[in-house]
Formats: structure tokens, sequence, C-alpha cells
């Protein structure tokens, strides 16, 4: 919980900003930008600024946001690119523990609903501990019933390669690469880290580009923004390794 909400869901780097001005990448303007836009840099409307594809815009943040899932009150923050395996972790640990207490409290209800001579030995509970513990149990499992959704709905959101914002885009999903490599761009080499709130290691992605299933293409009307983009980038690319 404490990673979702107080990390850096992966706000738009103000270094990256730089460069677009200094490189003079150009801003792409497709007939909708609630569609996929793979390789384009557009402009936000809210906030005045450039942003890599995938980027949105939360309100709530008033900043754009990498790869931005959706803005969470219940952790008072936003879900993006740095934080969302956190999330899906905080989803899994939260409906395990959830589960927990649920299944230790149902043979103490069970028998004070139902009677019988299975009682828990060593423990005998006033009415209205009985009540309080059943109260919570019922919420443990309410709880869990909804964490297991969102849990279920966000590995899937994962494996395909897709923020709760790009389930609405029509057409085919240009990052969508494999149920595996999806899951790394988010999660890091399979390893145990898998299973903790660390730093993904070695991510498949940095948030700022993403890898696709084909070239880059640019939305319809607007060829050669992507083409002259990818002449820059490929120019300095080339620069930086040559110097190294």
């Amino acid at each position: 919980f404490l990673s979702c909400s107080l990390s850096d869901p992966g706000f738009v780097p103000r270094d990256w900003r730089s460069m677009t001005v200094e490189w003079d990448l150009q801003v792409g303007s497709g007939p909708n930008l609630h569609e996929w836009n793979p390789g384009t840099i557009t402009m936000c409307s809210k906030c005045g600024e450039k942003r890599p594809e995938r980027a949105h815009h939360c309100s709530v943040c008033g900043r754009c946001v990498l790869r931005m899932d959706h803005h969470c009150p219940w952790i008072g923050n936003c879900v993006g690119i740095r934080n969302h395996k956190s999330f899906i972790l905080m989803l899994g640990y939260g409906m395990l523990a959830c589960l927990t207490l649920a299944f230790t409290a149902f043979p103490w209800i069970k028998v004070k609903l139902l009677g019988g001579v299975s009682r828990p030995q060593g423990y005998q509970l006033p009415v209205q501990s009985y009540l309080m513990f059943s109260l919570g149990a019922m919420l443990a499992a309410s709880f869990s019933l909804a964490l297991g959704i969102l849990l279920i709905s966000h590995i899937f959101l994962l494996g395909v390669n897709r923020t709760s914002i790009e389930l609405g885009y029509s057409g085919t999903n240009p990052y969508s690469l494999g149920c595996l490599l999806n899951a790394k761009q988010l999660l890091g080499e399979l390893d145990v880290s898998w299973l903790l709130p660390v730093t993904p290691i070695q991510p498949y992605t940095d948030g700022l580009y993403y890898p696709q299933t084909g070239p880059a293409y640019p939305p319809l009307g607007q060829p050669e923004v992507v083409v002259e983009n990818r002449s820059i980038l490929s120019k300095v690319i080339g620069r930086n390794s040559g110097e190294e």
C-alpha cells in the first residue's frame, strides 16, 4: 500500500520534455487521441505540454502520467508505469489477508449459528464479541471478493498489455508481444521480485518507449510526423553509441 501511495506513478520527466525541444521532435495529432498512437508524441490539451506515447493527463494530480491506468482514491495516487506492479501486489496480498480472516472465523461462526460439539477449544467469546467477530468476517469476505475481481481484471490487463483507459481503444493493440513479455514490461525479469513491492529488475520498457509488434506507425494522415521523429532519434542514438 505504501509503495502504491507514496511512490511516483510515472509523471512525465522534465528532462524528456527538454529533450523534445532540443531535438525538435514533432507532435502528432491524429484524428482521435483515444486511439492507438504508437511512436507518436502528443500534446496534452490540459497542461499544454508534450507527452510520450501511452501517457495521459490525470485531472486529480494535474499532471500527465506515463502509461496511466487510473487515479485510485483508495491510495490517493495515480496508477501508472512506476507503481502498477505494487498496485497489483496490493490487490493480491489484500485479498489473501481478507480470505485468511474469513476462513479462520468460519468455524467459530458456524458453531455459534448452528451449534454442535465441534466448538473450538480454549476460548469462549461473549455474544457481543461474536457479533463483532462475525461482522469482521463478513466484511473480510466482501472485501476479498471485490479485491479478487479487481485483481483478475488487472492480471488480464497485464497479460494483454493494456490499461483501463486503453480498453476502449479500437483496432489491434500494437504493444501486445505475448503474455510473458507483456508482463515483463511491468514486472521485470521473471524471478522472486515479481512477488515483492520493489523496483522491477530490467523491465522491458522505461515508460517513454514501448516495443511493438511491428514498425511504428502514426495515426492516419500523420505519416511525416513519426518518420521525422524516428529519423532524428536514430541520429541521436547513433551519435551517443559512437561516443561510448
